[in-house]
């Protein structure tokens, strides 16, 4: 029994065994369900290299020289985790990752365009930010104090990224020494003294350049080796201020950029920035521009032109110089062959300087830009109306001259006073011009301007033929509303006389019936006088009778 008892335990174990090799053997493994949205809601633990990489980005100041522990993948992930508050003069010092200035840039200049500097974020964070911290300085500024230490250091540890600064507002008067020293690269300057917006805390003292400021700028010229552009706007520099400026611009023998537009400058003034236009100096671009400059300036300025190998601009809009001082200039540019750009809108012209500037244009063979808008040139007298638009006046040899120069590509003619039909023909002429030097074909040209008129018409063509189509399907009414009338006339005619016609057969039919009516009478009397004749015949027979 007890050895029957042990095979049936063995043989009850064994039954477990074999039915999970059966299912092993018979049936397939079932793979989970896969859940996507499980899937994405799944949070993954950081490898740990991703752990070391953010603890070296939470303490990037006390590490060095991470380039070349790092590999190249890996500083990048610490570049991207860092903050973007770190610190000024350490992040210029120690990272050169263009994405990490990028974000830095965007986040605090969101208008900021990397073309105009350079195509580095990095120089554009910090040339931003240095123009930033220049136009919050206080009026009253503190030379011991801890904010001159922190803009120095900040311009120390930006200084080889710093090449061009524009400062729009400078309400402090402080020297800008320490500026010039420590920026090896600065190329390009730009400042303007005061306050853009005051309210009603306006001062007149808060505006425009003092003379110390000017002491300052002219010591900071003369010391720079690598400064090419100097823009000074709307800082009121008048005679005594270019003065003192010239002490340091008569230095700048590397400047090619000057703009001293919407100053005060006269002709004192003028006649002192001519001598920059001497062939020891490499100006190209001159723009005095809104200034009180008159005829004597003008003169010098010019004079000085006629030998210059280097101006290519110059910008007098807005002056004074008048028909004396251009004509002048114009016969000094006769012998120029560099200057390509001039403007003279605003400057009371006349049509007196008109030869002297028909014979520069025909005489000129470099001159390719001419700005005259706004100025009076043709003023047509009363008996002199028809024949100021001819050809064989001043103004026509000044059209012919426009018309036919070889250089001229650019040419500002409006709100001269000339009849519409020469300006038309002038200013399509030299933009034809224009276009076959750049190699536009002016079919395509006049094809483009073409077409959106034809666009505008089109609305209008639309609305005249609907216009068109409206008054036919108009008279198309009217002409049905008078033909039914005339077919109602003709039905109402031929009603009436249908009706006519009706009556006379209806007085007919009454007369016939009246005819009837008494031949039917006549025929009963002379029956009763029948009836009465034989009753009377019986009546006398009876009586026979009797």
């Amino acid at each position: 029994q007890v050895g029957s008892r042990a095979n049936l335990f063995s043989r009850r174990s064994q039954v477990p065994g074999q039915v999970a090799m059966a299912m092993r053997g018979g049936m397939k493994h079932k793979p989970p369900i896969p859940f996507r949205a499980l899937e994405k809601v799944r949070v993954r633990p950081n490898s740990l290299v991703q752990i070391c990489l953010k603890r070296v980005a939470e303490n990037f100041l006390t590490y060095d020289n991470l380039d070349k522990k790092l590999g190249r993948k890996q500083l990048e992930d610490v570049y991207a985790m860092l903050d973007l508050d770190m610190s000024l003069p350490e992040a210029a010092t120690r990272i050169s990752d263009e994405n990490y200035w990028k974000r830095r840039t965007q986040a605090k200049h969101r208008n900021a365009q990397v073309e105009k500097h350079g195509m580095s974020w990095k120089q554009t964070f910090l040339e931003l930010d240095l123009q930033e911290a220049l136009e919050k300085l206080p009026i009253t500024f503190d030379y011991t104090g801890p904010e001159l230490e922190a803009l120095k250091q900040q311009v120390h540890a930006s200084r080889l990224h710093i090449f061009q600064l524009s400062i729009g507002q400078f309400p402090s008067h402080i020297d800008l020494s320490f500026l010039f020293d420590a920026l090896p690269a600065l190329c390009s300057f730009s400042i303007t003294y005061g306050n853009r917006r005051l309210g009603m805390d306006y001062e007149r003292a808060m505006f425009g350049m003092k003379i110390s400021d000017a002491q300052y700028l002219a010591r900071n010229i003369r010391v720079s080796q690598t400064l090419v552009s100097l823009a000074l706007p709307c800082n009121m520099i008048d005679d005594e201020l270019v003065k003192v400026l010239m002490g340091g611009l008569s230095y700048g023998h590397m400047l090619t950029h000057l703009d001293l537009s919407h100053n005060k400058i006269g002709d004192r003034g003028a006649r002192r920035l001519a001598s920059l236009l001497d062939p020891d100096y490499c100006l190209q671009t001159l723009d005095l521009s809104d200034n009180q400059i008159h005829a004597n300036g003008c003169m010098h300025l010019g004079a000085h032109l006629a030998e210059n190998m280097t101006c290519a601009v110059l910008n007098l809009r807005l002056n004074r110089c008048e028909d004396n001082g251009v004509s002048h200039l114009f016969q000094d540019l006769c012998v120029n062959k560099y200057l390509r750009t001039l403007n003279l809108s605003c400057n009371d012209l006349t049509v007196r300087c008109l030869p002297y500037m028909n014979s520069m244009i025909s005489e000129n063979a470099t001159l390719t830009e001419l700005d005259l808008s706004a100025n009076p040139l043709y003023q047509a007298e009363a008996g002199d109306a028809a024949a100021g638009a001819t050809m064989s006046n001043q103004f026509g040899v000044f059209a012919n001259c426009l018309m036919e120069s070889k250089t001229l590509l650019r040419v500002d003619i409006r709100q001269c006073g000339l009849p519409e039909e020469m300006a038309e023909q002038i200013t399509t002429t030299v933009k034809h011009r224009e276009l076959r030097a750049k190699g536009i074909p002016v079919e395509a040209y006049e094809k483009s301007k073409v077409a959106p008129v034809e666009e505008e018409e089109a609305p209008e063509g639309e609305e005249g033929e609907e216009g068109v189509e409206g008054a036919e399907q108009v008279e198309g009414e009217a002409g049905e509303a008078k033909e039914g009338a005339a077919e109602g006339a003709e039905g109402e005619a031929e009603q009436e006389e249908k009706q006519e016609e009706e009556g006379v057969e209806g007085a007919e039919q009454v007369e016939g019936e009246a005819g009837e009516a008494k031949e039917g009478a006549a025929e009963g009397a002379e029956g009763e006088a029948e009836q009465e004749e034989k009753q009377e015949e019986e009546g006398v027979e009876g009586a026979e009778q009797v």
